[in-house]
Parts: structure tokens; C-alpha cells; sequence
């Protein structure tokens, strides 16, 4: 895409959010403004989506964002307090469509913008987050200076730079705390618009850098890849509050992907199938969350029980996106691990061993979050309101995207290839593969 495209495509959401400013004081209007903007966002997107064959292949992507933008401001409620963060929401979609739609050094700049912004919030909103937000903030800096190396070295100095800054939004231990302080205390309908954008955004950086990325930082991802499995597993397991458990949850599956592309150092189109399912099912827990939220506050799942019976609607979404979020067909995430699992730059070895226990631990956690809310004993003290048609409709979006995801040939999403072994001749043990 040709550089005043995709500085159009940034414009057009910048410009719906510096207007919607005039109506900050007035939810109903802004809400419906900003779903207007993410509309005439996405339909900028495929005005422009013949400008560059080059680009072609990150197009699905592209129509991805204001999707789900405009997915995660539907399912929100009038509230004047959420305003700012529906605000927020608009800048940061166009400086992921730039991301997308730019070359470098255009493409890391907009990177270092949505990093900025980030590290931003969580300053804004460490009184709320505590201390997660301040590890958060000090990964979202130490993302940027990557981002700043980047810019200004060679290969493999800006490679691994680069890498870095990647893996703040695809998120990789130790550089995971802003994407979950992010996901967990952030307002609004934030967190789920950030569970898409923050891994797409990082696993298109990453596309960049694996041709020139060195052999030893390679095999040290392989092993921090499998060592993010068990540890967002395992952290998963032990938390007590539903968007927790959710980021969590998308540190180990997103840590899949850094295993995948470092051992094969190749970027199938299934990969981008896989990044984008695991975000949106992501978005989507936290989409459910947030209803839940919105009527009874910001408690444990654990404290509410019993909602199958009086909530119908919600119970069937939220059994929907936890299969999907699992992996289980005819979802996206299943289509895009199994289209990795199968590609001919893949071999089976022992690796495959962690993953498929995280798989297992992830069928434990998220299984057991939705039994804890839809089945048991209804509590006495609740009174329960199903999904208003506006939270339903949200919800539905993100569904229909994950099953589109999960039929669509996966070489709609042509990545440009990537392959590691081919320009640096990499040999990565056999262990960690």
C-alpha cells in the first residue's frame, strides 16, 4: 500500500476521534459516532484494498481492527465515565491500520506510537492498576527504546531491538506485564480492543525482523516461548478474577506463535489465521466479562454462580467463545494451530510435548471459568439480567469473525514469507523443537 493510503487509513479514525471530542459529555451521541467512524474506517479499508499487491496479504488483518473496534464499542453501556477510553479507541485503531498498511520506517514509528499511548493509560490509571501497572509502564518504555534502536541500527542489533518491542503486544515472558496490566485494569471496552491489536501488531513487527534475526537469540526464544506456556498456564490457573484469567490465558497462547515462528523460522499464512482467532477470542472472553461486569462490579467469577437459568443469551455466547478460545472447531484458533501443526516447514519433535500440556492446562481454566459461571447454585443476592440486544450483538460479531476465521483458505492471509532458515542457516536443536 502506497504511503498516502496508509496514512489516509490512520487519518480517517484520528480525525472521527478529534470531532467526537465535542460530544464527550454526551454518551449516546458519542458512541454512535464512533460506531459511524469505525464503519467509514472499514470501508476505507477496502477502498484502498487494491492500491498495493504487495500488501495484499495483511488486508484481512487490516479489515480485522475496525471490526473489532467497532465490536468492542457496541457491546459497551452509556456511561459518561467510559467516554475517554472510547475516545482512545480511535487513535489506536488508526495507528494499527498504519502499522499494518506502512513500510519502515513509517511501520515502527506507528509501533512506538501505540506503545506510547499505552505506557500513557497505564500511567493515567496506575492508582486502579497498583503494581502491575507500574512493571507494565517500565516494559512499554523499554518496547519504545527498542523501537528507537530499531530505527537507528543495523541488522542484527535492530533485529533483536525490534524483537523486543514485538514482544510487549505478541506478548513473551519476561515483557508481558503491559499487555496483561492492559487487558486487566484498563476501562471500557480497552482490553478487548487491545487483546487484537497489541498481538497483531506485534506479530507484524516480527514478520520484519526473522529473516535477519542470529542464531543464539533464536534458540534463547524457542526456550523462553516454552517456559511463557507453563508460566501463563499456571498463572492462569490460580487466578480469581475473569479478565485475569483471559490475559493470561493469551500470554500462553500467544507464546505458541513465538515457538512456531523461531523453531521453523518460517510465516505461514496460518500463522496470521492463528494471532488473529487467539486475539479475537481473547477480545471476546473480555467482552463477556465486561457485561458481567456492568451489573455487579468488579468481583471474582467465582462469587457469581448460576447464571444458565436466568441468563440464556449469555450463557450460550460465553460457551461459544470458551470453545473457541480452546481451540476446538470450526473456530479460527483451531484451523490456524492445526494449518501450522500441518505446514511442510514443521517437524514433529519434543516441543510439541510443553505445548500440548498448556493446551490441556488451558482446557482446565477456561472450562472451569465458564462452569463457574454458568452452573452451581444462583446466589440470592444477585439480581440477573441477560445481555441487553446491544451486548448480545457485540458478542455475536466477535463469533461470526472467529467461525469466518476458521472456514475462510487460510491463503487469504499471505504473510510475506519469512524464512529463517534460509538466510542465516539456523539449526535449532531438536529439544527445543
Amino acid at each position: 500500500m502506497t504511503a498516502p493510503s496508509s496514512l489516509l487509513l490512520v487519518v480517517v479514525p484520528v480525525l472521527g476521534a478529534t470531532v467526537g471530542l465535542a460530544m464527550r459529555g454526551k454518551p449516546e451521541a458519542l458512541k454512535g459516532w464512533l460506531l459511524f467512524v469505525t464503519v467509514a474506517t472499514l470501508g476505507a479499508v477496502v477502498w484502498f484494498a487494491g492500491t498495493s499487491a504487495a500488501k495484499a496479504g495483511v488486508m484481512p488483518l487490516l479489515a480485522l481492527l475496525p471490526l473489532a473496534a467497532f465490536a468492542s464499542l457496541l457491546g459497551q453501556s452509556s456511561n459518561r465515565r467510559l467516554c475517554a477510553a472510547w475516545l482512545l479507541t480511535l487513535p489506536l485503531l488508526g495507528l494499527g491500520l498504519g502499522v499494518l498498511a506502512s513500510e519502515a520506517p513509517l511501520s515502527p514509528a506507528f509501533l512506538m506510537l501505540i506503545l506510547a499511548v499505552m505506557g500513557l493509560m497505564l500511567f493515567h490509571y496506575r492508582h486502579q492498576a497498583g503494581f502491575d501497572a507500574r512493571w507494565g509502564i517500565g516494559t512499554v518504555g523499554l518496547g519504545m527504546l527498542g523501537v528507537a534502536v530499531a530505527m537507528t541500527t543495523a541488522p542484527p542489533v535492530s533485529s533483536i531491538a525490534l524483537a523486543v518491542a514485538c514482544a510487549i503486544g505478541l506478548p513473551l515472558v519476561p515483557f508481558h506485564a503491559s499487555y496483561v496490566a492492559a487487558l486487566t485494569r484498563l476501562p471500557g471496552n480497552l482490553p478487548a480492543f487491545l487483546a487484537l491489536l497489541l498481538p497483531v501488531s506485534g506479530f507484524h513487527g516480527l514478520l520484519t525482523v526473522l529473516p535477519q534475526f542470529p542464531n543464539a537469540p533464536a534458540e534463547a526464544v524457542t526456550i523462553l516461548a516454552l517456559g511463557t506456556m507453563v508460566y501463563g498456564s499456571l498463572k492462569a490457573l490460580t487466578q480469581s478474577h475473569a479478565a485475569s484469567v483471559t490475559a493470561y490465558g493469551g500470554v500462553a497462547f500467544s507464546s505458541i506463535l513465538w515457538w512456531y515462528l523461531a523453531t521453523t523460522g518460517t510465516a505461514t499464512p496460518q500463522t496470521a489465521v492463528y494471532v488473529s482467532a487467539v486475539g479475537l477470542a481473547t477480545s471476546g472472553l473480555l467482552l463477556a466479562w465486561y457485561a458481567l461486569r456492568a451489573r455487579y462490579g468488579d468481583i471474582g467469577f467465582r462469587a457469581l454462580s448460576g447464571l444458565a437459568d436466568p441468563m440464556p443469551r449469555f450463557a450460550i455466547a460465553l460457551s461459544l467463545l470458551a470453545l473457541a478460545a480452546l481451540g476446538l472447531p470450526p473456530f479460527g484458533v483451531f484451523s490456524g494451530f492445526l494449518g501450522m501443526l500441518l505446514a511442510p516447514s514443521f517437524t514433529w519433535s519434543g516441543g510439541l510435548v510443553v505445548i500440548l500440556i498448556a493446551w490441556l492446562a488451558a482446557s482446565w481454566y477456561v472450562f472451569d471459568l465458564a462452569q463457574e459461571l454458568l452452573f452451581g447454585l444462583q446466589r440470592p443476592e444477585h439480581r440477573y439480567y441477560d445481555l441487553r440486544p446491544h451486548e448480545l450483538a457485540s458478542l455475536a460479531i466477535v463469533l461470526v469473525l472467529l467461525v469466518a476465521l476458521g472456514v475462510i483458505p487460510s491463503r487469504v492471509f499471505r504473510p510475506e514469507p519469512a524464512n529463517l532458515h534460509r538466510t542465516v542457516g539456523m539449526e535449532v536443536p531438536a529439544w527445543i523443537k
